[in-house]
């Protein structure tokens, strides 16, 4: 009897990704408790102002690893609960205390390193984009899950219920694993975490881009060229040009918060230093594309420039541009 209620539950499990999707967005109420989590995180995390946001950032991996930190902490309690198994099913196989004792500190180093890693994912998670919101709400459930059944399983065994205690610890397993094919869907699928900037395909040449007299002072445009969208924004003394789609998710930095020479994303406030495209602040972990500007017969002009250093174009003092009231 028990046997066949197993069989029904595992032939009631979703078999392919569109069923996944389905099963996941039919979910009660969970994209708005979502949204309302990760809405809370990251107002908490912009009302604690720069050392708050430095601090996340370290979470992000911004500026610092050139990608997101929490994939790579999740190498750890992965590896470190599927070798658990491996000695589980080594210690009922006759292998003795030892696979027994080697087991147990595997569940426990996961554990520990599944605390950083789900910091980092709640960081990530604060900023994702609402369309993934229900995906990445899954994605954290089923690794809480697996984290309690890691818990309670540590538990069973320090009592002597080795049976049980494995169990649990195989139920954990497939937990991480759906987990886990739900969080590289969402990369590998949905783009969460990557780059979301076009490749920037030039120009390599000095190419006009806009009259200088359509520009006022403090405004941003977005431009296209060799269709490659780029940011130009004029503070009044200078002309900056950056690529204009936010990395993080495609956000429309034109329509940003300008700061002297930043721009907050008006997305998920990702902030890029206009001068090189470089991270300031997170979310975002990839630098804007980057362009050389100069005012060469009352036209801006850009071209491509190296990443990371720093180009602008000052504006003549004779036709420089006051903040209009």
């Amino acid at each position: 009897m028990f046997g066949s209620q197993i069989e029904r539950a595992l032939q009631a499990l979703p078999t392919s990704a569109a069923e996944i999707e389905r099963a996941i967005t039919r979910i009660p109420r969970l994209e708005e408790a979502g949204k309302w989590l990760a809405n809370s995180i990251h107002s908490a995390v912009l009302a604690g102002g720069d050392l708050t946001r430095s601090a996340v950032d370290v979470l992000h991996g911004s500026s610092w690893l050139g990608h997101p930190l929490h994939p790579v902490l999740t190498d750890i309690p992965i590896g470190a609960w599927t070798l658990a198994e491996v000695f589980d099913a080594m210690a009922a196989g006759g292998g003795g205390r030892a696979a027994e004792h080697t087991a147990d500190s595997l569940i426990a180093v996961g554990l520990i390193a599944a605390v950083p890693t789900a910091i980092t994912g709640l960081a990530d998670y604060s900023a994702i984009r609402e369309d993934v919101m229900a995906y990445a709400a899954a994605h954290g459930l089923l690794n809480s899950a697996a984290m309690g059944l890691y818990v309670v399983s540590l538990l069973a065994r320090s009592r002597g219920q080795r049976s049980l205690g494995a169990a649990l610890s195989a139920a954990g397993l497939a937990a991480v694993a759906a987990a886990a094919w739900v969080g590289g869907d969402m990369v590998y699928r949905r783009r969460v975490g990557v780059d979301n900037t076009p490749e920037a395909t030039g120009p390599e040449k000095w190419t006009a881009v806009l009259p200088l007299n359509q520009i006022a002072a403090y405004e941003a445009r977005r431009v296209t060229i060799d269709e490659t969208p780029v940011l130009i924004y004029n503070d009044g003394s200078s002309i900056y040009a950056i690529g204009s789609v936010c990395s993080h998710a495609g956000g429309p930095l034109e329509d940003g918060t300008f700061d002297g020479h930043c721009v907050e994303c008006p997305w998920h406030q990702s902030v890029f230093d206009l001068r090189d495209g470089q991270v300031v602040h997170g979310p975002a972990t990839q630098a804007q594309p980057n362009f050389q500007a100069r005012i060469r017969n009352g036209q801006i002009e850009i071209r491509s420039a190296a990443p990371g250093k720093r180009q602008q174009a000052k504006i003549p003092t004779s036709i420089s541009t006051r903040k209009q009231e």
